[in-house]
């Protein structure tokens, strides 16, 4: 009688759980670790990029205009100047160094290091209805 009993249950395989430990465990498991390499490593440069990169200031574009290439990126990337009305920019950013239409404006951003070029790199301002709807960098030859 024992014996059917034991026929009719189902048999019980019970996995043990991990411990916390084990899932933070990298002594033997050498992609884990170099995983945790590359990530520490681009967790590090970010850092380090964010850190040291250049930000806009209005101070420094009007007073600072051979250093301007190193914090154009900034002013392009916050998009702060988009749906700004034309005289608005002029007050913010300075009188501009080129004016192309009365829809399009130049500044200049000074001399950024460059191999062999003979292209000056500026900040392309575009105005529709007055108000800013393009900001870019653009090169010109002179």
């Amino acid at each position: 009688m024992s014996s059917d009993k034991q026929s009719l249950e189902k048999p019980t395989s019970k996995k043990k759980p991990k411990h916390l430990k084990d899932y933070f465990d990298f002594r033997n498991n050498q992609i884990n670790q170099i995983g945790l390499i590359l990530f520490s490593a681009f967790i590090i440069s970010t850092s380090i990029h964010f850190f040291f990169e250049e930000r806009f200031t209005k101070e420094q574009w009007q007073t600072q205009p051979m250093t301007r290439h190193k914090i154009v990126d900034d002013l392009i990337d916050s998009r702060v100047l988009l749906n700004k009305s034309k005289p608005n920019v002029i007050k913010y950013l300075g009188p501009p160094s080129l004016t192309i239409t009365k829809d399009i404006v130049l500044y200049e951003l000074g001399l950024a290091p460059q191999f062999n070029s003979d292209q000056v790199e500026h900040l392309y301002i575009e105005f529709s209805n007055e108000t800013v709807s393009k900001v870019s960098l653009r090169l010109y030859d002179y």
